[in-house]
């Protein structure tokens, strides 16, 4: 099971804020993850279930990693809470008690920005265990309810440099 340790401000496993795009490059090359680029002009590459993101000097500004709850493969700490077996609600509280979520973020629910700490949760749907409860879920067959079950759960974890979700884009 691969460990990965999420650190506010500085990175997310070996990858970490400031790295030349040069150093992600070499970075996939030695653990062999093809890269996946829009264009040789982009900001922004991913690989393997990392997205970073560079600044116009070519360093590393975001870094985000995906994952579902139940993926065997990633274990995700950050204050040594497992990042995508937590639910989504739980995980908001922790951290806000560390340091205090934005409440006014236009997608507050799919997305949890900490500004203070430089992370970001985001999942594509909420869903509550009160949902479980609603007839429009039990209307739906076993797969389908799996599927809603798992936005109880973050997708993403990200870092970002001091401003970052602050940006006009």
């Amino acid at each position: 099971m691969n460990k990965i340790i999420v650190e506010p401000k500085q990175g997310i496993g070996s990858i970490k804020l400031g790295m030349s795009r040069d150093d992600i490059r070499k970075y996939a090359e030695v653990n062999n993850i093809q890269l996946r680029t829009r264009s040789r002009a982009s900001s922004v590459e991913s690989f393997g279930d990392f997205k970073v993101e560079f600044d116009s000097g070519d360093r590393v500004i975001f870094i985000e990693l995906s994952s579902y709850k139940g993926d065997k493969d990633i274990t995700c700490l950050l204050f040594d809470i497992n990042v995508f077996e937590t639910k989504a609600e739980e995980l908001a509280e922790q951290i806000d008690i560390i340091s205090p979520y934005d409440r006014d973020d236009w997608e507050l629910g799919y997305m949890y920005t900490f500004h203070d700490l430089g992370i970001a949760f985001w999942r594509p749907n909420v869903f509550t265990d009160e949902d479980m409860q609603q007839e429009w879920f039990l209307a739906h067959d076993a797969e389908e309810q799996e599927t809603y079950l798992r936005d109880r759960y973050f997708r993403t974890v990200a870092v970002a440099v001091e401003g970052y979700w602050s940006k006009v884009l």
